[in-house]
């Protein structure tokens, strides 16, 4: 006989045909051994050991999706805030300390909580000025955990971002960091792809606006739904710049033909 693992009994030309055996399914589709093969030797139980990590276990996806259904958070477009099937955020990703030499250091902060990491000194004050992961931004900025600083009552919580960095804010802080969120589209290339540099189907707009002008790839850009992608190619380009240039002399013949202010009675 052919013992076939993890196929469910589905038909292996490699063993049937060229063998010529019956098939064996030794699994089920739970996973569990399927016993009626009479080829188990012994069952015994075992304790699986999942692993978690220890910034984990906060329910934070909850209190966000909460702040919808009370109105405290609007997503737009509406029809995103239908949507419940998020997850936490990833805490790992929010390290508060820096990684290994070189290592700049911050005046008046303790050296070994607060430190920053680059190439040159220059890009150590670009790091310095954006030192927080994105979920914090929004109130690790004003002065948080500081919660008396005048920046922090002051711009805490602000109004509109347009990513949903709601998580973190709500979790540490008891308020919902903003009111809005506007999601938008991205821009995608002629064929539906993400633009990379290793696809190499980046489209510069310096490049475009110069072959099509500001207007044509403004307008492109506009004709795009609200929370959808946009794929955008050369020929959707070359359309709208002639769409744009008759608008233009369109405009042009209408003022040329309206009277002077001078002679409106």
């Amino acid at each position: 006989m052919a013992i076939v693992p993890m196929t469910y009994g589905h038909h292996v030309p490699i063993i049937s045909d060229k063998v010529d055996l019956p098939i064996l399914n030794v699994m089920n589709k739970d996973a569990t051994l399927n016993e009626e093969t009479d080829l188990a030797v012994t069952k015994e139980p075992h304790s699986l050991r999942v692993p978690r990590s220890q910034r984990g276990g906060e329910p934070l996806a909850e209190k966000a999706l909460l702040a919808v259904e009370k109105g405290e958070l609007t997503i737009i477009p509406e029809r995103f805030e239908k949507r419940t099937n998020i997850k936490d955020w990833c805490i790992s990703r929010q390290l508060w300390w820096g990684k290994r030499i070189p290592v700049w250091y911050i005046v008046g902060k303790d050296c070994e909580e607060e430190y920053i990491v680059a190439k040159s000194a220059e890009e150590a004050l670009m790091k310095a000025r954006d030192k927080y992961g994105n979920a914090l931004w929004p109130f690790s900025t004003p002065g948080w955990p500081d919660e008396s600083a005048e920046d922090f009552k002051r711009f805490y919580p602000t109004t509109m971002l347009e990513i949903g960095m709601v998580m973190m804010g709500t979790e540490f802080t008891g308020t919902v960091p903003f009111s809005y969120v506007y999601l938008h589209g991205l821009i995608r290339d002629s064929q539906g792809r993400k633009m990379s540099k290793t696809l190499g189907n980046v489209i510069d707009p310096i490049d475009t606006i110069k072959e099509f002008g500001t207007d044509a790839l403004r307008f492109t850009l506009a004709l795009g739904t609200a929370g959808q992608d946009l794929n955008l190619s050369t020929e959707r380009l070359t359309a709208n710049t002639a769409f744009t240039n008759k608008l233009w002399y369109a405009g042009k013949f209408v003022l040329q033909v309206l009277p002077n202010r001078d002679n409106v009675s």
